[in-house]
């Protein structure tokens, strides 16, 4: 009988194993999201991944830009890989996808896509809002005063993606959106395939809803994590999880498609309930990162993972008392990123680019072998980071000349030093001492 028993539970052991080994399969990529995500025709787009192996990995980035699929090598700092897709024109629409793969297997993400120069939409309005297990739907709500395209929008359910949303989709201004479940489409043959999404959704498990950006950003999070905190009676749900007025989650009546009825029973079990707070912009990440008088170039950079809007900032030159450059509406530094301004002597036909953008030319001159001082303000005067060249704080003498390099913090963000110019790209690592005469 025991040798029975131990057979048994060996047995047992066995098929836990398998099932771990399949859920834990050594190779996850998740968090994939770019940066900026207004993207202009002068953006290089960075793309981010977190991706986890049980062994080495690397990484590769695939995207299209409109003609053949196109592959960069991902760096890796910390499980966080990155690459950069470099500017497209206006209009270009752009797809990519995260590919890892270690010793044992490959692993691919998700495709997402951005439209160069599109208008940017804002998500923050849009609700996850019923979510129902016995019928197995999931309702979207726009609560702002404005449709909402959902095209690249994406559902995922317990950190899996299963809804992707298309062109043709838009919620209208206090409008709903209804997505079935796969489990039931053969009992609403009039829901379009783009109204399906592609999981199960249970009333008496913990799970996970969660609503996305197309750039990868959380719109909205439902998180039940301890779903037996709730009334017995209530398990299984004997309706659905729905937002009341309050928007706050209760047990109430399904309501597809239509206005919520409140209900009085609270869901208890909840995690980080609600939209994800925008974190606050740190703009002592914001710094002169290189200037050049040879080609007359100005270049910030973002040392943050957020990114920052450069409207109202300006630059001064010298001790002048009129800023030469004041950033206009728009206008950002793309988190670990940067925005070069040129001079307006060289913005020519031939030079630098024909039709530069105004709103990326400052307004004065940059020498390599004068005294000189740039500063750059916050809107509120505060001065944020200041380059000088010069002991003297005479400006505009001619010292020596250091032309072809430029004035650069290296690494980025680092001490100022004289390197090989990298407009618009890394830094050096280092670099000799700025001759001060």
């Amino acid at each position: 009988m025991k040798k029975i028993l131990f057979m048994a539970l060996a047995i047992v052991l066995g098929l836990v194993s398998c099932v771990k080994d399949e859920k834990y399969p050594g190779l996850t990529i998740t968090d994939v999201k770019y940066a900026p995500t207004a993207v202009s025709y002068f953006n290089n787009v960075t793309v981010y991944a977190t991706i986890k192996s049980f062994t080495g990995v690397t990484a590769e980035l695939v995207y299209n830009a409109g003609a053949e699929d196109k592959t960069v090598a991902m760096t890796n700092v910390d499980n966080i890989f990155s690459a950069v897709i470099p500017a497209q024109p206006n209009d270009t629409k752009v797809s990519f996808y995260v590919k890892a793969k270690n010793e044992n297997m490959t692993n691919i993400s998700a495709t997402m896509e951005y439209t160069v120069g599109a208008v940017q939409i804002d998500y923050s309005k849009l609700r996850l809002n019923e979510l129902n297990g016995n019928d197995k739907f999931i309702e979207i709500y726009n609560a702002g005063a404005e449709a909402i395209n959902m095209a690249g929008c994406y559902i995922e359910k317990d950190a899996e993606q299963n809804w992707s949303g298309t062109a043709d989709i838009t919620i209208e201004a206090g409008g709903y959106l209804l997505l079935y479940s796969e489990d039931v489409a053969a009992d609403h043959p009039e829901v379009p395939e783009n109204h399906i999404f592609h999981s199960g959704l249970s009333a008496k498990k913990n799970v996970r809803i969660q609503l996305f950006t197309p750039a990868g950003e959380s719109i909205d999070d439902f998180n039940l994590v301890n779903i037996d905190l709730n009334d017995p009676s209530m398990i299984p749900a004997p309706a659905s999880y729905s937002r009341n007025a309050d928007g706050e989650w209760y047990y109430a009546d399904a309501t597809p498609g239509a206005v919520n009825v409140n209900g009085s029973t609270p869901l208890l079990g909840l995690e980080n309930d609600g939209p994800t707070p925008p974190a606050e912009p740190d703009y002592t990440n914001l710094v002169l990162n290189e200037l050049n008088g040879d080609t007359k170039f100005i270049e910030f950079y973002n040392k943050g993972d957020i990114d920052l809007s450069v409207e109202g900032m300006y630059l001064v030159k010298d001790d002048g008392t009129e800023p030469t450059w004041i950033g206009a509406a728009g206008t950002v530094v793309p988190a670990y990123g940067y925005l070069l301004l040129y001079s307006e002597d060289v913005v020519v036909p031939g030079e630098v680019q024909e039709g530069y953008p105004e709103e990326l030319v400052f307004h004065s001159g940059l020498s390599a072998k004068k005294t000189i001082k740039y500063a750059l303000y916050m809107p509120d005067g505060t001065e944020r980071d200041v380059f000088t060249r010069g002991e003297t704080g005479e400006w505009g003498q001619t010292i020596s000349n250091v032309a072809p390099q430029s004035y650069a913090r290296t690494p980025d963000g680092g001490d100022w030093k004289l390197a090989e110019p990298t407009p618009g790209e890394a830094n050096p690592d280092n670099g000799e001492e700025i001759p001060q005469v």
